[in-house]
């Protein structure tokens, strides 16, 4: 302990060192991109955290600037606006960043495909804004130092929030061109002078004192001009307004040195910053993100650091699969045994008529009646009760079953959008993908899913350049022979009914039933996004591969793969200058591919005959490596199931050996004629003959395990047989390591299966093979089941009564399934039922290994905090700004921090010192509850991030819901479930019709008249729809009020 506490000195006296920017004396430590921005030295000295806060992005109910965010992206929405009022000629001029050199763009500054887009674009902005407004605030002098940043700030404290900041309009605009109208000099004082390129500069810095890469870069930038042109345009459109004789045209050309390049301005030095970095980011070789461990037939990878098999990759595929036939069966159709059979499918692809599908195809007439499955609900009377009743002659909806269909019916659609992102060949882009067409419409006049040949395939769309160029670029993929049967099935049958439902659900969005009439996938009551995409990807894999894939990853990870079954790395290299259909399907060509993944334009328009087979040999050949039944098919997903899966090619010789091949002389292969049935019997009984019986087998086993097994029980019983004379505290010792206080005997005793000799017989009784009883007990005391007894004591010694007992079988039922650590479980146990004590007793008795318990209310923390320090059991809240510590076994953390990078980081360091065993989430249900407001508890799938038990508690759970639960936590198949039951005969429920404008005086003749009974220990629950509403009733009732507001402290908290 002495050596470790000087350690940790020496340690702390470099702290201050490691806080601060370092600049270092050698240049050959500088990167080249830091070597042209000399950034660091700008900033060399200073702290870091400091600088880094700087450009914090602040939240909407941020007490030092509020609403700046909304009304930055009310100031450009507004700027939005003004696209479809000004000339071509202009929207051109500010499109054209070097006239002089590239001239005029005959594109026009127009806006992003997606709104959404702008929200992230707003960002760098909402940081410059920030930066000055806080730099102005401290009082000190500094570059861009405006009177007007206070003005502003005044008028985002004072506004109306509902207004969305429409106050502060004005003042952005006047700063914001204000500064990105300056001609700044360097003054020599060692700063940067720029506003934007200090905030640049300061978004840059990571908390570790590091710079971002200059890829990394770009992207910002790339934001920041967008913005700049916006600002620009405005105004242009308010000079018109001031000088109304002018020409638009003439006040742009008055600002465009503003917005090109080789001027004094700020959009000249990001453009040059933007060159640099982009050609440093092209020209430099980064290191692999995948490394091979099997360079014989290339199954197992390494993703940075991350081992993935493609054993388990093709395990991936099998249970999406499953859940997808599975969701399709009982989900969707809920029983009904109904199919739409057809043998082939016609295509015009050619055909531009608005509406137009094969669905809609008068060759395919089993196709074109698309009633059967709404039908087959009305006609069935379960079916029909659980979405509809009959009143007056009418159908009248029951919102709540449509709802959860529509749920399901997502849930399909996100297992599709997998299985055609990840099986259909090299991956498209996640923005194309969740935003394809089934049929052609006003705007978008050629559709996405169509058929070749007999191949349902889907043409991605390269919309990246669509934007910027304007074409379209379409590469076709085709889907496996289960996602092609089931997607042609949801189309034909379930999505009428989602038409239906839809309407019926959201009866003030006709837009969502658009969504559903011509779009492949949906969600809900929206188009999947790229996020989405990844989550899904994440939440599907991760239970498999240890690790969740992405987009990105996944793009990555695949196409090393298809490098590697495709060819050898010799023809990488010869051939890197050619393009393969691979490489193009995924929008590559080869040599941008083989240096990082990246994407080109070449375009699949009006392609040759002879070219489309490729393209779909190409899909096809990855799904016969992935083991899946291959596309064009044509038949049911249920055939395809059975099928035996496809073998997959061998991968082409490398160039070299096919040229050796080629100068060899033909050298035809010699043929032999087939063994008879008689032949091949007689041949399988001599081999039969000659293979050692079971007894010669099992003697020969027996003899190569005794001299494991006499060091395995010499290990285990160093008391009985070597510790007869070694003194009474080593007996001491001895029995304290059999009461099985450890977590090292807990950790292996998870599956008996797994000791040699160890079966169950199917009445239940336990025998065994070539292992003798005694060596089996002698092998039990070295796996001792968990020590309920001595759980039991701590659980007397915390709640300091000697004579406390456990609250239930179920109690101790679930103690033991978290103390063996073998498998997940779900432990619902009514309140006061010692839920905590499953948390808190293994942290006790396992002090090898760490315990998280996961909260997903402040509330909840600050009773945890409570409970444990009156218990007297050590504990450590987790904080970004801090690593985990080695020496608290058991962690606090909340919900939204559990599902952060940072917070994966940190475990994942922690595990490598000491091994985390579990993950406990209190209150497991609010999940559920609150995932349509609460965005961070919608990826609560990816709570486990390394190998680790999952326990999820609560006392509500409903036994309907628990197959939701497994699927939200991505829990095992194996998950124990322990429950009580839930009722609650203690509760009465009263319900009331209130006016609204009456609810709150009823709500104090309630309180009035039942606190009147109340004794000093009684307590009464008031829950509120809105924070407004529960200051009010406090303001009138004394009562304290506590809500998750940001503006509440902890200690406000507690009081109330």
């Amino acid at each position: 302990m002495l050596h470790q506490s000087l350690v940790d000195s020496l340690l702390k006296e470099l702290e201050p060192t490691l806080q601060v920017v370092q600049v270092p004396l050698d240049g050959r430590m500088v990167s080249p991109w830091l070597l042209t921005t000399r950034w660091h030295e700008h900033m060399a000295g200073k702290d870091i955290k400091q600088l880094c806060s700087l450009v914090a992005l602040p939240k909407n109910n941020d007490a030092d600037i509020p609403g700046l965010r909304d009304a930055v992206e009310a100031y450009y929405e507004e700027a939005l606006s003004l696209l479809d009022r000004t000339g071509e000629l202009v929207l051109q001029r500010l499109n054209s960043p070097d006239p002089t050199k590239s001239g005029i763009s005959n594109t026009p500054f127009h806006k992003h495909l997606y709104k959404s887009t702008m929200k992230q674009y707003i960002l760098p902005v909402v940081a410059l804004l920030a930066m000055l407004i806080r730099q102005e605030y401290s009082g000190k002098d500094f570059t861009g130092s405006n009177n007007k940043l206070m003005e502003l700030l005044a008028v985002l404290r004072i506004q109306d929030p509902e207004e969305g900041g429409r106050d502060a309009l004005p003042l952005i605009h006047e700063l914001l061109f204000q500064v990105w109208s300056t001609a700044w000099t360097h003054q020599g004082d060692g700063d940067i002078v720029d506003p934007t390129e200090r905030c640049l500069a300061l978004m840059m810095l990571r908390q570790d004192g590091a710079f971002k890469e200059p890829q990394e870069v770009t992207p910002v930038i790339a934001r920041l001009e967008y913005c700049m042109r916006l600002t620009f345009l405005k105004e242009i459109h308010q000079r018109m307004h001031l000088d109304p004789e002018s020409d638009e045209l003439d006040h742009c050309l008055a600002l465009e040195s503003f917005f090109t390049e080789k001027t004094r301005y700020t959009f000249s030095c990001l453009r040059s910053l933007q060159h640099r970095a982009s050609s440093l980011a092209y020209d430099t070789m980064s290191l692999p993100q995948v490394w091979w461990t099997d360079t014989k037939t290339w199954k197992t990878m390494l993703y940075r650091g991350e081992q993935v098999c493609f054993v388990d990759l093709c395990k991936v595929f099998q249970e999406t699969e499953a859940k997808l036939v599975q969701i399709w069966e009982e989900g969707i159709l809920m029983g009904q045994d109904i199919r739409v059979e057809y043998d082939k499918i016609a295509d015009d692809l050619v055909n531009k008529d608005v509406g137009y599908s094969f669905l809609s195809d008068a060759r395919n007439p089993q196709l074109t009646h698309r009633d059967g499955l709404l039908r087959r609900f009305l006609q069935d009377q379960d079916a029909f009760s659980h979405f509809a009743m009959i009143r007056e002659g009418k159908i009248v909806w029951n919102r709540s079953g449509l709802q959860a269909w529509l749920r399901s019916y997502a849930e399909l659609q996100s297992l599709l959008l997998l299985r055609a992102q990840m099986l259909s060949g090299a991956p498209s882009r996640g923005t194309e993908l969740t935003a394809m067409t089934y049929r052609n419409t006003q705007t978008r006049p050629t559709r996405n899913l169509v058929v070749l040949g007999k191949h349902l395939s889907l043409l991605c769309q390269y919309l990246k350049t669509t934007a910027l160029t304007g074409k379209d670029k379409l590469i076709p993929h085709a889907l496996d022979a289960i996602t092609s049967d089931i997607l042609v099935q949801d189309l034909a049958l379930a999505r009428p009914f989602a038409e239906v439902a839809a309407k019926a659900c959201f009866p003030e969005k006709p837009e969502v039933v658009d969504l559903y009439r011509n779009h492949v996938f949906v969600n809900y009551d929206r188009l999947f996004d790229s996020k989405d995409l990844s989550t899904i990807m994440t939440k599907h894999s991760l239970p498999i591969l240890n690790f969740g894939l992405t987009i990105n990853s996944w793009r990555h990870i695949q196409t090393a793969w298809k490098r590697k079954l495709g060819c050898a790395v010799e023809d990488i290299i010869e051939m890197d200058r050619e393009d393969n259909v691979e490489a193009l399907q995924a929008g590559h060509n080869r040599s941008t591919e083989n240096r990082v993944y990246g994407i080109s334009v070449e375009a699949l328009a009006g392609a040759a005959e002879d070219v489309l087979p490729a393209y779909l040999n190409a899909s096809m050949d990855w799904q016969r490596h992935c083991q899946v039944p291959l596309s064009g098919q044509s038949t049911s997903y249920k055939k395809a199931r059975l099928a035996p899966p496809p073998p997959p090619n061998p991968p082409p010789a490398p160039a070299m050996e096919q040229r050796e091949q080629q100068q060899q002389p033909d050298k035809r292969p010699v043929t032999y004629s087939a063994l008879s049935t008689e032949e091949i019997q007689r041949v399988a009984d001599a081999v039969v003959e000659r293979l050692p019986s079971t007894e010669d087998i099992a003697a020969k086993v027996l003899e190569k395990l005794m001299p494991a097994l006499k060091g395995i029980l010499q290990e285990a019983m160093p008391s009985s047989e070597k510790g007869k004379d070694k003194g009474k505290g080593k007996a001491k010792e001895s029995r304290g390591t059999e009461q099985g206080i450890g977590q090292d005997q807990d950790q292996e005793i998870g599956d008996r299966s797994l000791i040699p000799g160890w079966h169950k017989s199917r009445q239940g009784e336990h025998h065994h093979t070539l292992i003798s009883p005694d060596v089996l007990n002698k092998i039990n005391k070295r796996f001792p089941p968990p020590n309920t007894a001595a759980a039991l004591q701590v659980m007397q010694t915390l709640l300091k009564d000697p004579k406390a007992t456990w609250k239930s079988k179920e109690q101790k039922a679930c103690m033991v399934t978290v103390l063996q650590g073998s498998t997940d479980l779900i432990a619902v146990l009514g309140t006061g039922a010692g839920k905590s004590m499953l948390a808190v007793v293994p942290s006790i008795m396992q002090p090898n290994q760490a315990t998280v318990l996961v909260l997903p209310l402040n509330s909840l923390l600050l009773d945890y905090r409570r409970c444990l320090e009156d218990w007297r059991v050590p504990y450590q809240i987790y904080t970004p700004d801090r690593p985990l510590n080695i020496s608290g076994n058991l962690i606090l953390v909340t919900a939204d921090r559990a599902l952060t990078a940072h917070w994966r980081t940190a475990l994942a360091m922690l595990n490598e010192r000491k091994k985390v065993a579990r993950v406990i989430f209190d209150e497991a249900h609010i999940p559920l509850m609150t995932k349509s407001y609460r965005v961070a508890l919608q990826n609560i799938h990816e709570l486990r991030s390394i190998p680790m038990q999952l326990v999820l508690l609560s006392a509500t759970l409903p036994p309907w819901c628990m197959e939701e639960v497994k699927t939200s936590f991505q829990l095992l198949q194996q998950t124990n479930i322990v429950r009580q039951c839930t009722n609650r005969p203690e509760l009465t429920y009263h319900l009331e019709r209130v006016a609204s404008e009456s609810v709150q005086e009823r709500v104090l003749e309630v309180l009035e008249t039942q606190s009147a009974s109340w004794a000093e220990r009684d307590r009464g629950l008031v829950f509120v729809t809105s924070i407004a509403a529960g200051q009010s009733l406090c303001q009138k009732t004394a009562y304290p009020f506590y809500n998750g507001d940001k503006g509440t402290t902890d200690e406000e908290r507690s009081l109330a």
